[in-house]
């Protein structure tokens, strides 16, 4: 009877872990996601004013250290005429601590990459 109770102790406890580790495999692509509804909204915006502006970029750029974003480079056409191509290239790094054994942890650092182009396009509601 009590080597049921150990038993099913160490069960749970691997249980728990997986449960842990399935969970933290999704955290970078939520943040992924994140960046890419950030940088979209980023080149909607320079696809009605021509262009990315000093005051979007730093917006932009505060918008990522928010969520915890390191190392943040974003660049972006400056002006461009209606029907020009826009293009945004924004490079992050994401750290976070991922569960690697049963009971360890270890630092780990992403680069993630958001690097589109639009046209440059007047916008009528």
């Amino acid at each position: 009877m009590p080597s049921r109770v150990i038993v099913t102790g160490i069960i749970l406890v691997i249980i728990v872990a997986m449960l842990v580790f399935s969970v933290e495999f999704f955290i970078p692509l939520s943040i992924k996601s994140d960046m890419n509804i950030l940088c979209r909204r980023t080149l909607l915006q320079m696809e009605t004013a021509g262009g990315l502006t000093e005051s979007e970029r730093q917006e932009l750029v505060s918008d990522l250290q928010d969520i915890g974003f390191l190392n943040i480079t974003a660049s972006g056409t400056q002006s461009a005429k209606h029907g020009e191509i826009l293009n945004l290239h924004v490079e992050v790094q994401y750290s976070h601590s991922k569960l690697t054994t049963l009971f360890s942890r270890e630092a780990q650092a992403l680069r993630m990459v958001y690097d589109k182009s639009s046209l440059s396009r007047k916008v009528v509601n």
